[in-house]
């Protein structure tokens, strides 16, 4: 009979999250994530294989939750919804501390098949969620497109010149594009 498991997947993926984001995806170890959570360099290669499969898997369950906070996301169409999804994501974002290893992983993102298509759908996810959302106009999906590029260049400028926290920067940039695009109309 195997022994049972004294650390969960969950959290040798958290750990993995964590010393990407520390270290960068190429700089990573097993022994990294066999330090964080308690194991031997050699349990982690029993369940997980190598730093390829960990990494992936790491990726596929991030994928995976915004899939999950997607499908259970209130659907309702207006401004007002729109408004709180984004700000909920947005806040997700935190301070900003330690984001700058968010490009390492994009960067990973671009050269790797498998993690470019993980990537891709989460883009897709949060561009879909967002055209759900807007009023129904003819150019929805274009003011969809250009939201989800302000949400995504504001974190890049912020990296730059940081203005508080990334959250704080981040949702200040998407109402200022939000209020442009629907002049007038509330959002809260």
């Amino acid at each position: 009979m195997p022994r049972p498991k004294l650390v969960s997947d969950d959290q040798v993926l958290d750990a993995t999250h964590a010393a990407m984001l520390r270290l960068g995806p190429e700089r990573f170890t097993l022994s990294d994530v066999a330090e964080a959570v308690g194991l031997s360099r050699a349990a982690l290669i029993q369940r997980f294989s190598d730093k390829r499969t960990l990494h992936l898997k790491t990726l596929e369950r991030s994928t995976q939750e915004v899939r999950d906070y997607f499908a259970t996301a209130p659907r309702e169409r207006g401004l007002i919804p729109l408004w709180a999804m984004l700000r909920d994501l947005i806040s997700g974002m935190g301070s900003g501390e330690g984001f700058a290893g968010y490009l390492l992983l994009a960067w990973g993102d671009v050269n790797d098949p498998q993690l470019n298509a993980l990537a891709r759908e989460r883009n897709q996810l949060v561009r879909a969620a967002i055209v759900e959302r807007l009023p129904q106009t003819p150019d929805r999906a274009e003011s969809a497109a250009l939201i989800q590029m302000v949400i995504q260049g504001a974190c890049m400028l912020w990296l730059v010149e940081p203005q508080g926290t990334l959250a704080g920067y981040t949702e200040a940039e998407t109402r200022k594009v939000i209020e442009r695009l629907y002049p007038g109309a509330p959002l809260e």
